[in-house]
């Protein structure tokens, strides 16, 4: 091995080392209390090592797959929360800091009043920055005069296609020469994100789960004290559970950073870390449990995915036809269609495979599927030689488990193509 090897080597080791060791999500909480939002914290770039492709070897295709960039709530999370504590209001049962949370609530809400669901411009920018460092880090595949075509397709649904808008329109800023294809409709909604996973049964388990974690974890003594001026039994006539409004003004905090609402900070005012971190790791179980390969409901979840990895593999061969000018296949969807696709890959870290209420020691939905998560698949060739592809996940280098890469995190697209099969041809007919 020369020393352009050890080198590369070496970097790629440190890389593999910094992904495999995870993140203590009680420290990384203590640190940015807005983490404990989960999948509603804001995209966080965090710059991360690059390995040098092997001699000879040039970036010339990408295949890509983005979440949508921050939003505002859904429906039900945009309103319980504000129900619950403008009844609060109305009865007077409020105490001076309950009135201040009940003034952040109005804040938060009325900024959704209309825009329920949709983009924030916060998205719009999450969205535009990473295709600009998408850009950057690979400029030879949007330079290439012999491939200008960029094939896009999106859900349906309004906040990705305004995603889609920012990151094309990102790119198109840095290379104008670029021939944008767009395609949307109810067809590529249920390509990005198809909804099996989301049925009553996995949905029901999966709050049940919360819950279950919630009483054993969550104490709402001192919030409910803190908050409310009169005992718990006339609490009760607005709410017979307390977790559902300490969960619904949780839910309603995490999503303030996603609006950028002024004077409606929720997460460092009116919780504690300790609480944070106690709900954070209930809803970090029920994301996992309801959309990532958790071991409770994994073949469900990567069945979901397996029409979405053959699309990753079709394009990419289509791609890779000696007179095509394809640059980049990019796709726009959400977390229901990016976690069980990653899972479905088998990618170390946002594929890992545990039980449920174990994920937060290995597995952070902040981490792994904030707003505007991505993957990126970037193909290299040189003049004699097979194709390469290297692996990013939300902009840093993944692996895949079980596939011995070619040097580095770089794989052969025949192996890798070989493993994405296996695994479709393995979940695709689960419920035959």
């Amino acid at each position: 091995m020369n020393i352009f090897r050890l080198a590369a080597a070496a970097v790629a080791l440190l890389c593999c080392t910094a992904l495999s060791a995870q993140t203590n999500y009680e420290e990384a909480i203590r640190e940015d209390p807005e983490r404990a939002a989960g999948v509603h914290h804001s995209y966080e770039y965090i710059p991360a090592a690059e390995t040098p492709a092997p001699r000879g070897y040039k970036p010339f295709y990408v295949s890509h797959y983005g979440r949508h960039g921050s939003r505002r709530a859904t429906k039900s999370s945009a309103e319980r929360g504000f129900e619950y504590m403008s009844a609060a209001h109305e009865a007077g049962i409020l105490t001076p800091l309950g009135e201040e949370l009940y003034e952040a609530v109005v804040r938060i809400h009325d900024d959704h009043v209309g825009m329920v669901g949709e983009l924030t411009a916060r998205g719009g920018r999450e969205h535009r920055a990473i295709a600009q460092r998408l850009y950057e880090r690979h400029p030879r595949v949007w330079r290439d005069r012999n491939r200008t075509q960029v094939h896009v397709q999106s859900s349906n649904i309004p906040r990705c296609l305004v995603s889609m808008a920012n990151f094309t329109a990102s790119l198109d800023d840095q290379a104008p020469r670029l021939m944008f294809d767009f395609v949307t409709g109810d067809k590529y909604l249920d390509l990005m994100a198809h909804d099996y996973y989301d049925d009553d049964a996995v949905s029901a388990a999966s709050a049940a789960l919360m819950r279950k974690m919630a009483y054993e974890s969550v104490d709402p003594s001192r919030f409910m004290e803190a908050i409310f001026k009169v005992d718990a039994a006339r609490v009760g006539e607005l709410v017979s559970d307390p977790f559902n409004i300490i969960y619904q003004v949780f839910l309603t905090g995490g999503i303030r950073q996603c609006t950028e609402t002024e004077n409606a900070e929720i997460f460092g005012r009116f919780f504690t870390i300790e609480e944070l971190i106690a709900l954070y790791r209930c809803y970090n179980a029920r994301v996992y449990h309801s959309m990532g390969n958790a071991a409770e409901y994994s073949a469900n979840h990567l069945w979901a995915a397996c029409g979405l990895l053959r699309d990753f593999i079709d394009r990419t061969d289509a791609a890779l036809e000696k007179n095509s000018r394809t640059a980049a296949d990019l796709r726009f969807g959400h977390d229901s269609g990016i976690l069980p696709l990653v899972g479905l890959m088998d990618l170390v870290g946002p594929g890992d495979c545990v039980p449920a209420e174990q994920a937060s020691d290995s597995w952070q939905s902040y981490r792994r599927v904030p707003m505007g998560s991505n993957l990126q698949l970037v193909f290299f060739k040189k003049k004699r030689g097979e194709t390469l592809v290297k692996i990013y996940y939300n902009e840093e280098e993944t692996l895949v488990r079980g596939l011995e890469p070619v040097q580095g995190p770089y794989y052969s697209w025949s192996a890798l193509k070989e493993h994405f099969q296996r695994r479709i041809d393995t979940y695709e007919h689960y419920f035959d």
